[in-house]
């Protein structure tokens, strides 16, 4: 338990330090001051690109680090076993949890949401590299291949394992507002990593997710204030719908995953 929570506390830490190298070489670079850069004074003049690149080196460092120090070793069995069944159904299963985590924000909207920072984050190449590349791959080494095998020899029950990762990871989203949805994918993350032995499919997951999330932030102007129903014109009828069509994708997801899963 005492790894698992280190663990947790060093991809914190990494990415915070990150961070705050980032908006203090901004500042320096910039000439402007750097509490007024960090938001000291109640306001902020750090571009989007600047948390960016903050997030992807503090992404880079902590996969170099839990390799490196091995709290996740590598495999290229899973992969040379050619999962490819796998690999499809992780992306169906992951395209299935988008309007149900929409759905769940919306009623759960009471929790405060801190992704203000996040509105320039994405349409642009660093967002992708970011979002949808670094992000997947780092927490994945970290929360499951780390964090889920320090549990596992913690005590050797699967399921507080994942319960309890899913639990570390949606603690790490350090947003309210987004923890719901982390746990629950942490869930699903924690469970194919169980049956896998591999990050590889919940690379796929992740990243899937990501993906999405990425594109409709792109696409859709002001989404970050509107509601599932407001994607429907206001129709809390059809957004209910797709909530229920999205777990017939989801569901039988989940079921061939079941299937055709195998511990390597």
């Amino acid at each position: 338990m005492k790894k698992a929570i280190y663990y947790t506390l060093l991809f914190l830490v990494v990415s915070m330090a990150a961070a705050l190298l980032a908006s203090i070489v901004y500042a320096i670079i910039s000439g402007g001051s750097v509490t007024h850069t960090l938001g000291a004074d109640g306001t902020s003049d750090m571009p989007a690109e600047v948390t960016l690149t903050g997030t992807i080196v503090g992404n880079i460092v902590l996969i170099a680090l839990f390799l490196s120090l091995h709290y996740c070793p590598i495999s290229r069995h899973y992969v040379r076993t050619k999962p490819w069944k796998v690999a499809l159904w992780c992306c169906i299963a992951s395209l299935g949890t988008i309007l149900p985590s929409l759905w769940l924000e919306d009623h759960l909207s009471f929790l405060p949401d801190l992704t203000n920072g996040m509105k320039g984050m994405f349409g642009t190449p660093l967002g992708y590299l970011a979002i949808v590349v670094c992000a997947p791959i780092c927490e994945e080494i970290v929360f499951r291949g780390a964090v889920i095998r320090a549990l596992m020899n913690w005590k050797p029950n699967w399921k507080l394992a994942v319960v309890i990762s899913a639990l570390l990871f949606s603690i790490a989203h350090m947003n309210p507002a987004q923890m719901p949805h982390a746990f629950l994918l942490g869930l699903l993350l924690g469970w194919v990593f169980v049956r896998t032995g591999s990050v590889v499919p919940g690379i796929i997951i992740h990243g899937v997710n990501n993906l999405t999330v990425y594109i409709i932030a792109s696409s859709v102007p002001g989404i970050e204030d509107m509601s599932l129903a407001d994607l429907y014109g206001g129709s809390e009828m059809k957004a209910l719908l797709s909530v229920l069509f999205s777990l017939l994708i989801l569901l039988p997801a989940l079921f061939q995953l079941h299937l055709n899963m195998k511990r390597e």
